[in-house]
């Protein structure tokens, strides 16, 4: 704003710096609820009765999980080392089970991730807890400060919800081109033929 502080209406930046900060508060929101769904469909076993009951089960466990925990549980279950990654195989052959994990055989680009969404949550606490808390309503250059700071946080947490973007995007396709394969005639055709080889 160039505007010297004098003329500058105390209402009007009031009402920017809310619609920025209610902006940046969605975004916040929108990532914490992009890693719950990758969380809770990340894996889930059962049997084909229980299978969609595991996920919802997942899912209710997960909100209750505050934004730190939940990028903690994201590099300990989803975007994880190459090399740490284990088969697993089911215990029962009524029993199936699904899983996905972005795995990276680069360790410093997993510590510069870990860091970026650590970072993320503290953002999100120091504008809760300090930013926020600490802003003299009737004080027009504390509301032009906080507009600043909004600015300049909201294209990171953008970046955030593309880079995860992708993982969702990933999911969404691969059940689609199962959904389709499991309904192409020619699919059913071979899965109900008698042939045992092909």
């Amino acid at each position: 704003m160039n505007e010297p502080i004098d003329d500058v209406d105390i209402e009007t930046i009031r009402a920017e710096a809310l619609r920025k900060l209610g902006r940046n508060i969605v975004n916040f929101s929108k990532i914490e609820a992009v890693l719950k769904y990758l969380l809770s469909a990340s894996q889930f076993e059962g049997t084909k009765e229980t299978f969609s009951e595991q996920f919802h089960k997942n899912k209710n466990k997960l909100s209750k999980e505050t934004l730190g925990r939940l990028v903690q549980k994201f590099h300990k279950n989803v975007l994880v080392d190459s090399s740490q990654v284990k088969a697993t195989t089911n215990s029962s052959d009524s029993e199936f089970s699904v899983s996905f994990k972005a795995t990276y055989n680069d360790p410093n680009f997993l510590k510069s991730q870990k860091r970026a969404l650590l970072d993320i949550v503290v953002e999100r606490n120091n504008l809760i807890h300090q930013d926020l808390a600490l802003l003299d309503p009737s004080c027009v250059e504390d509301y032009q400060k906080f507009i600043v700071l909004l600015d300049e946080q909201n294209p990171r947490l953008l970046a955030h919800l593309e880079e995860l973007g992708w993982m969702i995007e990933a999911i969404g396709d691969n059940v689609k081109t199962l959904q389709e394969l499991s309904k192409s005639p020619r699919f059913l055709q071979y899965i109900q033929s008698n042939q045992i080889d092909v």
